[in-house]
Order: C-alpha cells, then structure tokens, then sequence
C-alpha cells in the first residue's frame, strides 16, 4: 500500500510539471495571443468591444451621433502624437498618448471652430476666447472652478453638466441680506450680512456621452432659488406680492393694478401664470436679449429689442449675461428710468441708478433696487413724498430665495 501511494505521489508530480514545462505561463484570457492586424489605415481595433455602455449612450444622443471614437478621442488638431500602426513598416509609437485621450471640449469648439471630416464644430462663444472672454458671462467662473477642480479634463465638467443627460450637484453660496439707509438719494448707509449657502442635484441619466438639444437644457433646473422665488413668492410669507426676483414688464393685463398703493405694476407675474411662463425662454427675455429677440421677432415693436440688444452685452456671451439694473435701466439705456410726474413728484432718476451699479458690487445690485420696487413693499405709515420726493428710506431685504423686505 505504501509503495502504490508513493508511487501516485510520484505520477502527480511528475506529470504537473510536464504540464508546466510545456505551456510556459498559464493562459488567463481567451485570445489573449490572438492579435489584430492593425497595419491597414485607420483602427482596425474595437473601442465598444469594451466601451458598449458609451454606444448605448451615443444612440440615445441628439448630437455628436455621426462622429467615430476617434474623432474626439483620437483627435490630431491637439499636437498629441498617437500609436499607429498603419502600413507594415510605417507603425510609429505613440508620446503623449498611446490609443486615445481625453478630450477638451474646447478642443473642437474653441477658437474659430474647426472642421472634422466635413462637420463643423462651431465655438463656443466667450469660452473660446483667452480668458474665457468677457466678464458679462453669466457661467464664466463656473467654468473656471471646473478647469481649477480637474486640470484633466479642463472646463468639460462644466460643460458636460448643462449639455450632457449626466447627473449634476452644484452649490450656491452669496450674501444673506443687506440692509442701507437713503437721505435725499444719498446712501448714508449700507451693509450686508452673511452667507446663504445651498445645493441643487439634478438628477439625470448619468450619461456623459448622451448630448441634449439645446431646447432641452433648462435654466431652471440648476437655477432652483430663482424659480422658487419666482413661482412661490418669498419663503415662509404667505402675501405672495413679495418677489424679489424681478420678473419681466408686463403692462396690459387688468391685474397690473391689483396693488396696495393702485400702481402698475411692472416686472410682474400673476400667481396663476408662474409655473408655466417662468421657463427657459422667460430667462433669456432678460438674460440674453440678442437670443429671444430672434426667437420673438413680432415683440421688437412693443419691447424695441434691437435697441435693447444693444444696450446690453448679449451678443458677448455664451448662454445668458450678468446683468445689473444699470444694463437697461442706467442713463442713455433705451429703458432709462425717469421722472414720471405722475407718480408724486421727483424720483432718483437714471443717475440713481449709475450710482448703484458704479459704487456697489453688481450682486448688490438687484436686491438694492428692489428694497424699494419689490411690489407691496412700503411702509404702513408716512406720506409718499418721502420716497417719491425726498429720498429718505430705510430699507432690509434678504436675498433669495427668501426674498422679504421691509421699507421704514
């Protein structure tokens, strides 16, 4: 029994190191010594072989559908030298990078746009300038933070979260109040106080590679606060003529006068109409007047856009301008405020206004005017005069989306 046990022991070994001996090294993958012919021109290898989660997000993409991996992974306006094993004594090694990069979106779409094959890639307006153009482009730093955030990828991060179906989270902070006091239209005081932090989560697909139309991005969907502000009124007050972010001039509806003092009412919505009328083309009505003024060619007469369009910086930006009051509303603007004669006598006029955006930093700007325009804002006592006339007001309002006032 002993010497038929050593004798097994023996043909085990014996034969596992035949086994050994004669494979070399053991074959983890299938094919794995199966290798492609890559000497034909172009790539003969399969990129969804291992990417097929990209193809099914392509296929559902409304842009970019017509373009090859290459053409954006392997793309040759960048100077990146890439392996190449095109004809049998022509393969060169890649340097920067060996079968594909990650591109920057600004590759294709900076600059003057360029040419793949024959699709144009047009650029992107203010992003493709050094810099990332002017100072008027409402998304400007948010570009910025996402080249500083991810120096791979560079501004893609921003990008992919308004022109692609993938998931964002973005947080907001800005000033929490500010509170001034006015004599004769003079600021004799004026501080604010604070920080009002918050985040949104736009909660999509999770596809980096399924590009949107640009009808489908929405403004609003990142821009929580203000639609919040707009839509609901100011948070926790249940008067709902508190809203202080300024909608657009509406005067020919018979609620325009349904107000504590029996004005028009200008930069206003009825409560009924919000849900529907603040959406994307509602936002650019202010935030890009070059865009809805092309959308909306039948309102140059009533709203005189081309002149708007001129006053303010629209036709710098990429999607939507920072503005100030002063943008529309400042001395030689084709909005420019004036003294109606109408209204209790003398207000600030158009130089008030040139002084708030001059002296005070544009996010100040809006809620400064608002402490007194905000509808319903006014005090319980007291004549008219003393605003309207004299310019003696003491005023607090809280930044959206909580928005309230008070005017003493």
């Amino acid at each position: 029994m002993i010497t038929r046990n050593i004798f097994l022991i023996l043909f085990i070994g014996v034969a596992a190191l035949t086994i050994f001996a004669s494979t070399g090294v053991i074959s983890l993958f299938v094919g794995q010594h199966s290798f492609v012919n890559i000497s034909g021109t172009g790539n003969q290898i399969s990129c969804v072989g291992c990417h097929h989660h990209i193809a099914d997000e392509m296929n559902n993409s409304a842009i970019h559908t017509n373009l090859t991996c290459e053409d954006c992974h392997r793309y040759n306006g960048t100077g990146i030298h890439f392996a190449s094993g095109d004809g049998t004594d022509a393969s060169t090694p890649g340097i920067e990078s060996h079968a594909a990069y990650v591109p920057r979106c600004l590759d294709c779409h900076g600059g003057t746009g360029v040419y793949i094959g024959t699709e144009f890639a047009p650029p992107a307006r203010a992003f493709n300038e050094s810099g990332y153009g002017t100072d008027y482009s409402a998304h400007k730093h948010f570009v910025i933070e996402a080249n500083n955030s991810d120096t791979t990828t560079g501004e893609n991060e921003a990008c992919i979260a308004c022109h692609t179906n993938y998931t964002c989270k973005i947080s907001y902070s800005y000033f929490y109040n500010i509170n001034y006091t006015l004599q004769n239209w003079t600021f004799s005081s004026f501080a604010y106080n604070g920080t009002r932090n918050y985040s949104i989560q736009w909660i999509k697909s999770g596809s980096k590679h399924e590009f949107l139309r640009l009808s489908d991005i929405s403004c609003v969907k990142c821009h929580e606060n203000i639609y919040e502000a707009l839509t609901n009124g100011t948070d926790g007050i249940t008067n709902e003529d508190y809203l202080t972010h300024a909608p657009v001039e509406i005067d020919t509806a018979t609620w325009n006068t349904t107000n504590p003092w029996n004005h028009n009412r200008y930069h206003y919505i009825p409560a009924i109409s919000r849900p529907v009328w603040v959406n994307d083309s509602y936002c650019v009505r202010c935030h890009n007047v070059k865009r809805y003024a092309d959308e909306h060619p039948g309102y140059n007469t009533t709203y005189d856009l081309g002149n708007v369009t001129s006053d303010t910086n629209s036709t710098e930006v990429h999607c939507a301008e920072i503005l100030s009051c002063a943008t529309c509303h400042g001395t030689g603007k084709t909005k420019e405020v004036i003294d109606n004669p109408n209204y209790h006598g003398k207000g600030h006029g158009a130089s008030f206004v040139d002084n708030v955006a001059a002296n005070y930093a544009r996010t100040f700007n809006g809620d400064t005017c608002m402490g007194c325009h905000e509808a319903a804002v006014h005090p319980s006592s007291g004549t008219c005069a003393r605003c309207h006339t004299s310019g003696n007001a003491t005023v607090y309002i809280e930044s959206d989306p909580s928005g309230y006032a008070t005017n003493t």
